[in-house]
């Protein structure tokens, strides 16, 4: 028998409950990027902040693809969260776990190949790459908990508990935070100090999470997960292990593939000219902070999405998708209008030069544009991870990036605003090529229930 429509986890206050953990932990992602540049920049050589900014960058990228990790791992445990079967989440978790393990150590075996091809692309002077080296060779080590991480979060938000979520991004981020400032300030160490804080940030929020989510009175619902026949059995299911593998694989191309998209519309800006370029990297950087607030809501969608779906309930399921949406349309004009109202404030944050601050007024319609372009995007992402619909997430995104291809090849005419447009469309067409399948995530609340595990 299906709930009412008055369901405590469709109502708009445990939405919120989602969503606002989301939000505050998010805050703290990019907070550590800057303060590791930060204390390079009290160095006495800029090459210090250009080693480490490098080697951030690398890691971004990474750690960015490997996000089906995460996103899998969410959508999985949020169907079998609405079938009530706590044994098959710590079956997922095992295997999510085994999986960002053998795919860190397999990064960690090829690191020098890694920090070669890296150094190839950068350019960067010999003092330079040689800092990076240093950098990435040292935070490799972070890696199996680093992506174990994500495959806890996915645990989390899929149980939607989103509080251990933010508890774990804060253990992990205030603790770098706190030892950028003992090895760099304390201790006069380098980039290697800021790698060393990385390592040791990671791994202490990954082991304090394995604790908290293995105790016996843990609310997470996978207590006792290290059960040895537990973990055998996890690792013996070569069908769930091959479900996980094409899911994470059609996610991978996803990301992949909007990664390229935000590279080439910077390619085609560095053509126009150093003030079109600076301008739409302005203009990108302010998307990448709204999408911080835009995926809480989606955060919330995944894990309603994949619970309804577990539970073949298809008036939760459509609940659910409605007032997400609401809220993160609400959100995006919000920040529209913060965008539109707070302009001057705003781009005098960024920079000082008065010529940019021109050229970016003068295109400021765009930036205004991105969260109600986009916001549709964000939930549809979140709603066809918790179907774990990854191979109509890995089709629109071909979809649109063959969209975004198209329209910059006609952009020229019209230079900077042009370029934009063809962004902002973009955006909108990812949303649009979603949601032309949303009907196969409905029927999915209907199909009859098979045991996944």
């Amino acid at each position: 028998m299906h709930r009412s429509t008055d369901d405590s986890h469709t109502s708009w206050r445990h939405i919120w409950r989602l969503a606002w953990p989301i939000i505050i932990s998010n805050v703290t992602v990019p907070l550590v990027g800057a303060v590791d540049v930060a204390m390079m920049g009290r160095l006495d050589d800029p090459a210090f902040i250009g080693g480490v900014g490098l080697g951030m960058m690398l890691f971004n990228a990474i750690y960015f693809g490997m996000g089906f990790l995460r996103m899998g791992t969410t959508g999985l445990v949020a169907q079998s969260q609405g079938r009530d079967a706590a044994t098959q989440i710590a079956r997922i978790l095992v295997r999510g776990l085994v999986l960002a393990f053998v795919i860190s150590l397999s990064v960690i075996l090829a690191a020098p190949l890694i920090t070669s091809i890296a150094a190839a692309l950068f350019s960067a002077s010999p003092l330079v790459e040689s800092l990076m080296v240093d950098y990435a060779t040292i935070r490799l080590f972070a890696a199996p908990a680093a992506l174990g991480n994500m495959v806890l979060l996915g645990v989390l938000y899929g149980r939607q508990q989103m509080f251990g979520g933010m508890l774990l991004l804060l253990i992990v981020n205030l603790i770098n935070l706190a030892l950028d400032f003992v090895f760099v300030l304390g201790l006069g160490m380098d980039v290697t100090g800021v790698a060393i804080a990385s390592v040791c940030a990671q791994w202490s929020g990954f082991l304090f999470m394995i604790w908290f989510i293995n105790r016996p009175q843990s609310k997470i619902g996978v207590g006792h997960f290290l059960q040895l026949k537990l973990i055998l059995a996890a690792l013996r299911d070569h069908a769930a292990y091959r479900r996980f593998f094409i899911l994470g694989r059609d996610i991978f191309i996803r990301t992949a593939l909007l990664v390229l998209c935000e590279a080439m519309v910077l390619n085609k800006a560095a053509k126009l000219g150093d003030l079109d370029l600076a301008t739409c990297q302005l203009v990108l950087t302010l998307f990448g902070i709204l999408a911080f607030a835009l995926d809480a809501f989606a955060y919330a969608a995944e894990a309603l999405v994949g619970e309804a779906i577990g539970k073949r309930n298809p008036e939760h399921l459509r609940i659910a998708i409605r007032r997400t949406n609401s809220l993160a349309a609400a959100l995006a004009l919000v920040i529209a209008a913060i965008l539109w109202f707070g302009d001057t404030i705003i781009l005098r944050l960024f920079t000082t030069q008065t010529a940019l601050i021109a050229h970016a007024h003068a295109h400021w319609l765009w930036a205004c544009l991105l969260a109600p372009a986009s916001f549709l995007a964000f939930q549809l992402d979140g709603i066809f991870v918790g179907a774990t619909r990854g191979q109509e997430m890995r089709n629109a995104m071909i979809v649109s990036a063959s969209g975004l291809t198209v329209a910059l090849l006609f952009s020229d005419a019209w230079g900077l605003h042009g370029l934009l447009a063809a962004f902002i469309g973009y955006l909108g067409l990812r949303g649009v090529s979603l949601w032309w399948h949303i009907d196969r995530v409905y029927a999915q609340a209907d199909a009859p229930l098979q045991q996944h595990s």
